[in-house]
């Protein structure tokens, strides 16, 4: 396993601490360079009219969650942002249900990222059925970005 940079750990909790997120109520359970894994419980404020998980929320947390595990892969002047995004429902998932999302990056080159999503439902035995796929490509960009340090105060991301 290797070392989350500074620079990467100050991202990944920006990411997280986003509005969007917060509101979905998604947590971090483990993050390494090049994959993670995060999860929400499915409540009455991202559903649809059929009480099930609102596709554009999935589509986003697949999204925030293969950032998540691309992060730790960028130096202190890089930011990725996406280009591509092709997601597969294979099922619907239902209020209260816990949602579980897991991103690997399959390629890393110089200028563009290649991550696979999933996202699966965890039951009460433990099972975790999928109930949608991506796969996401992002592209790296020399940028810096201003993020909060742990004390509240903007900081600026490259060194």
């Amino acid at each position: 396993m290797i070392e989350i940079s500074d620079h990467a750990r100050r991202h990944s909790r920006a990411l997280l601490m986003h509005d969007f997120q917060r509101y979905c109520g998604l947590e971090l359970l483990e993050q390494d360079a090049g994959r993670c894994r995060c999860r929400l419980v499915v409540t009455a404020a991202i559903d649809n009219l059929s009480h099930c998980l609102h596709g554009g929320v999935t589509y986003a947390m697949l999204d925030v969650t293969s950032m998540l595990a691309t992060l730790p892969l960028l130096a202190p002047d890089e930011y990725a942002v996406t280009t591509n995004m092709a997601v597969s429902i294979l099922t619907p998932m239902p209020r209260d249900s816990i949602a579980e999302f897991q991103a690997s990056v399959i390629r890393a080159g110089r200028r563009l990222i290649f991550t696979s999503a999933t996202a699966v439902r965890v039951d009460v035995d433990d099972a975790h059925t999928p109930f949608a796929t991506a796969q996401i490509s992002k592209a790296r960009l020399r940028q810096t970005i201003s993020v909060p340090e742990a004390n509240g105060a903007i900081g600026r991301s490259a060194s």
